[in-house]
């Protein structure tokens, strides 16, 4: 859009960011957002909760929200003010990075004939949770001045419609959260749920990626662990309740991972209610099992190319 803007109109535009930044009071128009529900793959579309809101934006206001959010990440990383087990929305790591720490863990138990007990953590409606104790957690990384001014306006006083099909809800105002889709988003998120692991022994494992997390411990005592991984559920659900967070009870799970043939008997709990144990689980689109065989991941990529495959032959040479 902007590449076919004309030489006077940049500049008018420029001149606009300019005074929005210098007194950082936004325009209303770029605090609105029109929410697309889009159902999640596999999901009950009858269900609410089966939909993501996405948040269509202002294109002027993500110009501006991209400036801000590379000064932003630019800060956050010269500083070093993100953990080194956030993995989610930084240059430089991915699922992979990720992935390849977990397995290189795995082996390392499977070598010394130990065991690995994995607890994989989600965090409910995460981006609905977020915006007063993100502000408090930016004053206290040190982010203040003009920066901190817009974010706060960014912040407050938004206001949403739902489109659905061809018809458009009235406009409601949004006393919480941030918006899906928006550009600065992820990097409010990380800052407001850096601190998640602080409190747990550095002989833990832990990763995040975004708001998938994991906590693992090793060893040959798995009676051991298994208090020892208690005594950290019980910390990071306190931190969750302080900073107005909550883990998903249904989608939280753990893995025993190991090559040995015993009877493990593992009882973890979070809010007081059981996490179920199962034998493989899909994190960050990748599935481990339980020996970390890779074979049920090789079986659904197998059988994820094959219907692709199937739509190819179904495909014309004249037609989509």
């Amino acid at each position: 859009m902007l590449n076919n803007f004309s030489d006077m109109s940049k500049e008018i535009l420029l001149e606009l960011y300019n005074k929005v930044w210098e007194e950082g009071i936004l325009p209303d128009k770029w605090k609105e957002a029109i929410i697309i529900p889009i159902c999640k793959p596999g999901k009950d579309p009858n269900s609410a909760a089966s939909y993501r809101p996405i948040a269509l934006t202002s294109c002027l206001g993500r110009i501006m929200e991209k400036l801000i959010n590379n000064r932003l990440i630019y800060f956050l990383e010269s500083k070093e003010k993100i953990k080194s087990y956030q993995f989610g929305f930084r240059k430089g790591r991915s699922t992979i990075d990720l992935a390849i720490c977990l397995e290189h863990e795995i082996r390392r138990a499977q070598v010394n004939k130990e065991s690995v007990i994995g607890v994989f953590l989600d965090v409910e409606k995460a981006y609905d949770m977020l915006w007063k104790g993100v502000l408090i957690k930016i004053k206290q990384i040190g982010l203040k001045g003009k920066i901190y001014r817009w974010i706060k306006f960014f912040l407050t006083g938004s206001n949403i419609k739902v489109k659905i099909g061809g018809e458009i809800s009235s406009k409601y105002q949004v006393e919480n959260g941030t918006p899906q889709g928006s550009i600065i988003s992820p990097m409010l998120f990380n800052i407001m749920i850096n601190d998640i692991f602080s409190n747990i022994d550095k002989s833990f494992g832990v990763s995040l990626f975004a708001d998938d997390g994991i906590i693992w411990k090793r060893g040959r005592n798995t009676e051991f662990i298994n208090r020892k991984l208690q005594e950290a559920l019980n910390k990071v659900e306190e931190w969750a309740l302080e900073q107005g967070f909550r883990f998903s009870t249904s989608k939280s799970k753990f893995v025993v991972f190991t090559n040995r043939k015993l009877n493990i008997y593992v009882n973890l709990k979070l809010y007081g209610n059981i996490i179920e144990k199962t034998d493989q689980f899909k994190y960050l689109g990748m599935w481990f099992d339980k020996k970390l065989t890779w074979k049920i991941h090789i079986d659904k990529m197998v059988e994820k190319s094959k219907r692709i495959l199937n739509m190819r032959c179904l495909r014309g040479k004249q037609w989509g």
